[in-house]
């Protein structure tokens, strides 16, 4: 019913626009391309920075979460160094604040790009999917309220309300995925609830229909045997030593202290190179481990070169992924809370090896809440790796166990009969 053009920023450093299945399928005519350079979100991360401790310590005021607190702090501090952090501090104290923020928007104000995309197209509404930073985020929210224009933003995903910051203006509407991301907009962002909309998220609509494949012809697109159970170890950004885990489980399963499983090993999507001391996991000989195999070229790339190049993964993989695993072993990752809406059973492992941030990270917000949750499995030692793989097969086919997590899942991702798509095209409606 509109008229929707696609802004995007051509960043070839970090997208591989050519091969990019989603843009293929938009009409070249509805495609705008944006050249702000990276150097810019730089300079803005730096604002970001300042606020986000300014909004931090108003939220502990509020009695906000410490530990989050002060595992954002040791991030900060491993990114940008310990002096950074108290220049961070000092500059978001009150009346600083206002003269800091005002020189950034004076020096940086709205990119010329996307001033005349407004201006040669005249939209009646910005919609900004976002991690709450990025190339465009504070160039709309400083166009929204030159312009006057509604301007939205579609929150990716569970970490970015309580991790991140506005710094040059507030949406008209911040659609989240569900009362866990609400809570925390409130809290940590500052945003009034009335602003807020809870549409579910965006990337897991695939997940309400399942593929239309059976578990024999899904174990074959996997190479896998379907009469075995199949655990899915999904790793994360960080990679760290996950051969050296997997190889546990292969000779757990060798010695049948796993019995009648195999492991479906799928790198992240935007992993980095191998870390020290973790091996290359094609060069190693397994027999009760295997690659998914839509992520094996991917995988060779990056070993042999990593150029930062996001990997755009795609959603139907992974929902027959989900599909065919009995359960899932994973670090800090949302692949847990896709299986969780799945009714698998899931391990959270923190491993003690590789250069994970995992044990410094676990304090965020939203880990501590999903950590929380009685029915999820966690393991924070090597030792008890195994054990606790053990606990996890044990409650597979258990269809009570199932529904629980089913249930636990929509704190984070609730149930919503209509798609993200209609529901942000009546939010539309209305606001027009």
């Amino acid at each position: 019913d509109n008229n929707v053009k696609y802004v995007i920023n051509n960043d070839e450093t970090r997208f591989d626009f050519e091969n990019n299945n989603a843009l293929k399928k938009i009409n070249k005519n509805k495609k705008i391309f944006t050249n702000l350079p990276r150097v810019r979100v730089g300079w803005w991360h730096l604002l970001t920075v300042v606020t986000l401790f300014r909004l931090q310590r108003k939220a502990l005021k509020l009695k906000g979460n410490k530990k989050h607190y002060e595992s954002i702090l040791r991030f900060e501090i491993d990114e940008i160094g310990t002096r950074n952090v108290k220049l961070a501090k000092i500059a978001g104290l009150p009346l600083i604040y206002q003269i800091v923020k005002a020189i950034f928007i004076l020096k940086l104000g709205i990119h010329r790009d996307v001033i005349n995309v407004i201006k040669s197209e005249k939209p009646d509404l910005l919609i900004h999917p976002s991690f709450l930073n990025g190339y465009f985020i504070n160039e709309l929210l400083l166009s929204a309220a030159k312009f006057k224009i509604p301007l939205f933003i579609l929150v990716n995903s569970w970490d970015n309300p309580s991790c991140n910051a506005f710094c040059t203006g507030m949406p008209d509407k911040l659609v989240v995925w569900g009362e866990q991301m609400r809570r925390h907009a409130i809290k940590y962002l500052g945003i009034s609830n009335q602003k807020i909309e809870c549409f579910g998220a965006a990337q897991f609509e695939i997940y309400k229909k399942p593929p239309k494949e059976n578990r024999v012809e899904l174990a074959n697109f996997f190479n896998v045997d379907p009469c075995k159970k199949i655990l899915l170890y999904a790793g994360v950004g960080s990679s760290g030593c996950e051969t050296l885990y997997l190889k546990l489980l292969e000779k757990a399963i060798k010695n049948n202290i796993l019995q009648d499983c195999h492991i479906i090993y799928r790198p992240h999507p935007w992993r980095g190179g191998l870390a020290e001391k973790e091996e290359d996991f094609l060069s190693l000989k397994w027999d009760h481990v295997t690659i998914d195999p839509s992520m094996i070229d991917y995988y060779k790339s990056v070993i042999k070169s990593n150029s930062g190049k996001l990997f755009l993964a795609d959603y139907v993989v992974s929902n027959k992924i989900l599909t065919l695993a009995d359960a899932v072993i994973s670090p800090l990752s949302t692949m847990l809370i896709e299986s969780m809406i799945k009714g698998k059973p899931v391990l959270a492992f923190f491993p003690e090896s590789g250069h994970y941030k995992s044990l410094k990270k676990m304090d965020n917000l939203h880990f501590a809440e999903f950590l929380k949750i009685n029915e999820v499995n966690t393991c924070y030692l090597e030792k008890d790796f195994i054990s606790s793989c053990q606990t996890l097969v044990s409650q597979i086919g258990d269809t009570s166990f199932s529904k629980i997590l089913k249930k636990e899942a929509e704190f984070f991702n609730p149930k919503r009969e209509k798609s993200y798509g209609r529901q942000l095209a009546e939010l539309a409606e209305r606001m027009l």
